[in-house]
């Protein structure tokens, strides 16, 4: 069961998105332009694609999904995306049924989404739950759903707290990306042909300039932005 959400503080969007990835129920997110950015286990068994093989693809180009009729559903430049990432109390996005391909064959799903504020609506991060069969809404749509919250200030500063410019170097942008592929700090540093040890202060020195806590939120961040 998810955490109560509290309401948005400057990193809430990628503490929100740890959560989600561990509520238990098949879930994933896309940025500002329809990317997949989170991917989680329950979304890879449901699925039976992994995390690597779709992150940083288009939302559409993964899930090809179909109305009921058979009718093309998902394409760029979502509607449904776009109405989620609104949040008006008098035109909230309904759960709806979708044919998703996955691995094994095509999957009927009941899909529910969900925006998480950013600097503007357009920008926002949508998050999808999926599962099987109609029913009532669990207990992550629930919450999602009660704490979603009008857009305000600016979630992630593009400059440091002293209004430096944020910047990578050449070897924390590698790293940055291997991140993004899921890669262990062991697979890493095979990769790149350093210590262990070398990745970790790495991976500190990126949280630290990005001004977030996990390795999640720096891809996420990355992503948004345009890093990697």
């Amino acid at each position: 069961m998810l955490d109560s959400l509290a309401e948005p503080t400057p990193v809430q969007d990628f503490d929100t998105l740890d959560r989600i990835a561990r509520s238990g129920e098949a879930v994933f997110a896309m940025d500002s332009a329809d990317r997949i950015i989170l991917w989680n286990k329950k979304c890879e068994e449901l699925l039976g694609r992994t995390a690597k093989s779709v992150l940083g693809k288009y939302c559409h180009d993964v899930l090809n999904g179909r109305d009921p009729n058979g009718n093309i559903y998902c394409y760029r430049n979502c509607p449904v995306a776009h109405q989620a990432r609104q949040q008006k109390a008098h035109d909230p996005v309904h759960d709806f049924q979708l044919a998703v391909e996955t691995t094994r064959g095509e999957k009927q799903l009941n899909v529910s989404l969900f925006a998480i504020p950013s600097y503007h609506p357009a920008l926002s991060t949508v998050v999808h739950v999926l599962r099987e069969g109609k029913g009532k809404p669990t207990s992550l749509e629930q919450d999602l759903s009660r704490k979603a919250a009008p857009f305000a200030e600016a979630l992630w500063p593009l400059a440091t707290k002293e209004g430096q410019p944020i910047e990578l170097s050449k070897r924390e942008k590698e790293i940055l990306r291997c991140m993004a592929e899921g890669l262990s700090t062991a697979e890493i540093a095979k990769k790149v042909f350093i210590a262990p040890v070398t990745v970790r202060n790495h991976v500190q020195n990126i949280l630290q300039k990005l001004d977030v806590h996990t390795k999640l939120a720096a891809v996420v961040f990355a992503y948004r932005n345009n890093l990697i």
